[in-house]
């Protein structure tokens, strides 16, 4: 579920989800729930952490550090990070 930050309407936090989501915004415009969301939603399609980190443009350590939180073991690098 998104949340929201005062003064932010749901149709700006759902347009800054998607566009983290596609890699065009750095996941540090979400708030802490849509970061660990955008990474189960990455983390589900079987990206390693530095693909995650690669494409949300956060650090390897973060993206472990919220998906160790999430409860799910690393995925093994890919080509697509490569």
């Amino acid at each position: 579920m998104i949340r929201f930050t005062a003064g932010s309407s749901s149709a700006t936090a759902r347009a800054l989800y998607a566009a983290c989501h596609a890699g065009t915004l750095p996941a540090e415009v979400l708030s802490t729930e849509d970061r660990a969301r955008l990474v189960r939603a990455l983390w589900r399609r079987g990206w390693a952490d530095v693909e995650i980190a690669e494409h949300t443009l956060m650090s390897t350590y973060t993206t472990a550090r919220i998906r160790s939180a999430l409860g799910y073991a690393p995925h093994p690098r890919t080509k697509r990070a490569a």
